[in-house]
């Protein structure tokens, strides 16, 4: 097979980078939602340039909000490189992969990421931590995958395995919370560690506010101010996510998203609530591209899209067309 496909989904020059989730299928329904998902792809890739589709690991968690509620119950799904694998004869597009770190040795982490970049063409990942701190893990840590990648694997050199490699070229990434602001270890220090340690770039949880990102970016800039130089800073991809209706505020809140109650109301009290959540979060986006070019250190930002079931890509794809015309400079 051919090696990785060499692009960059963190380049921000011309426009903010654009990526779009799309949650792998139910395990036995593989391809009756492979035809569902090509169908709006389709009217994805005729309206907008997409940086890469990204392919979240689902994972049976525990209620992570106070409010809300599951929309479905738990089903196992498939493999996130397995369906990239299967757009990828559809689609000539790059794709970001999810994987839970924790869960397996380290040597079976680095079995498997070599693996997903000589064997499925992925040279994207993003690694996510454990579910809860309370538990204890098999697996490396979040910045001991990055390190693992960027120190070891991207050198030619194998961290955990005895043996030779070829040197792959990944880019990495990681996950972050805006909401998750603690005393004892803050977000940014939690960001700044794994930044250190050899991220790339973060993707965000939703956000349906702007004030809490907003804070998460000036302590971040804060943190690295002291340090980095702007062209060596990480891209933040902020993702949104269209809302057209109580099951998706519902479920949102469930992933423990934050949805205050007046932008509840005003968008479920709209005559067309999908519409409303669009020009909501444009406008969000416009005020946090407004912040960040107002700090000492600037980010590079793009955006991630992420819909609550098929009702919602069409609404997704309106999103994500509107949100890229604002773009990150005047």
């Amino acid at each position: 097979m051919d090696e990785p496909k060499d692009l960059d989904i963190t380049d921000c020059d011309e426009e903010p980078p654009l990526l779009f989730e799309v949650v792998p299928p139910v395990r036995g329904e593989e391809e009756k939602r492979l035809d569902q998902h090509s169908h709006y792809l389709d009217l994805l890739f005729e309206e907008i340039e997409v940086s890469a589709l990204n392919i979240p690991e689902i994972q049976d968690e525990e209620k992570k909000g106070e409010k809300g509620k599951r929309v479905s119950p738990f089903k196992k799904r498939v493999a996130p490189r397995t369906y990239a694998k299967k757009l990828s004869e559809r689609f000539d597009t790059d794709f970001v992969i999810n994987r839970v770190v924790v869960k397996q040795t380290p040597e079976e982490q680095e079995r498997w990421v070599l693996e997903t970049y000589k064997e499925y063409d992925i040279s994207n990942i993003i690694f996510v931590g454990g579910e809860t701190s309370r538990k204890s893990y098999n697996g490396p840590s979040v910045p001991d995958g990055n390190e693992m990648v960027k120190e070891f694997l991207d050198q030619g050199k194998l961290c955990y395995n005895d043996g030779e490699t070829r040197p792959t070229n990944m880019t990495v990434g990681n996950i972050c919370i805006p909401t998750r602001r603690r005393e004892d270890f803050d977000e940014p220090d939690r960001m700044k560690i794994k930044y250190r340690s050899g991220a790339e770039f973060f993707t965000t949880q939703i956000i349906a506010e702007e004030e809490t990102p907003r804070m998460l970016l000036r302590d971040f800039a804060d943190l690295l101010n002291e340090e980095t130089e702007s062209s060596e800073l990480p891209t933040l991809f902020w993702s949104f996510s269209p809302i057209s209706s109580q099951k998706d505020v519902d479920f949102l809140r469930w992933l423990g998203v934050y949805i205050p109650e007046p932008t509840e109301e005003m968008i479920l009290g709209s005559a067309d609530p999908a519409a409303a959540s669009i020009d909501y979060a444009q406008s969000v986006w416009e005020k946090l591209c407004d912040f960040n070019n107002q700090l000492p250190v600037s980010f590079p930002m793009g955006i991630n899209i992420s819909v609550m079931g098929l009702r919602n890509f069409e609404n997704g794809v309106r999103l994500a067309k509107d949100l890229q015309m604002v773009g990150v400079a005047d």
